[in-house]
């Protein structure tokens, strides 16, 4: 459990590095190359991790016989939730279905993939196994309180991205935990993100900037 403890600090760390843009403090010059050596070492320590306890596609939520489980239950929640969302850009006035809302969704595809992989792949099991001493329920509790809280950090600190990312997150995690099926929540991240931007668009969302961008938007 020790080595589960430094591997998730180890890698939380990193990515938090990555997202305040670390490399453009320590060493302007070389930013781009810094950025890279940090994201590089956080993929070798999930990677090592994987190894270690080594881990299969079943547990990636990606065993070919669970790729229909729980589909349903997400989509259902996932509708639900955007249909929220436009409900509340309607009632803002910042509702819109035009194509600058929807510019990002090709750069943000693969962080999405990353950012399911790594929470649901790595961080939830991680967690899960430390709070190994408690009984089924209160450990899986735990398991999505705690790793809800990191990736709220993850996304700080822009405010509304957080919120959502803390009630989404918490979903999906629980979701995972319970069909083990890492393309709904994939699926169910593209839903909420678009159904989000659309509705609030790039001002309450910050443009789904994170770190200093965010603090910037923040600043005006």
């Amino acid at each position: 459990m020790r080595a589960d403890g430094v591997e998730l600090g180890a890698v939380f760390v990193l990515l938090l590095a990555l997202v305040w843009r670390a490399g453009e403090w320590v060493a302007p010059g070389a930013a781009g190359t810094l950025n890279l050596l940090l994201g590089v070492c956080a993929a070798a320590l999930v990677l090592h991790a994987w190894r270690r306890t080594g881990v299969t596609l079943a547990a990636l939520g990606l065993a070919r016989d669970r790729l229909g489980a729980g589909v349903a239950s997400a989509a259902l929640v996932s509708l639900a939730g955007a249909a929220a969302l436009a409900a509340a850009g309607a009632a803002l006035g910042s509702l819109s279905f035009g194509a600058d809302r929807f510019g990002w969704l090709a750069d943000y595809l693969p962080g999405i993939a990353a950012q399911q992989l790594l929470l649901q792949g790595f961080f939830a099991p991680g967690i899960r196994r430390l709070a190994a001493p408690r009984a089924g329920a209160q450990r899986d509790r735990v398991t999505i309180a705690v790793a809800t809280a990191a990736f709220v950090a993850l996304h700080a600190p822009n405010p509304a991205l957080m919120l959502g990312v803390a009630l989404a997150g918490a979903f999906w995690i629980a979701h995972f935990l319970a069909h083990r099926n890492l393309l709904a929540v994939l699926g169910s991240h593209l839903v909420l993100g678009v159904a989000a931007m659309a509705a609030l668009g790039p001002g309450p969302m910050l443009n789904l900037r994170v770190g200093p961008g965010a603090l910037a938007l923040l600043g005006r």
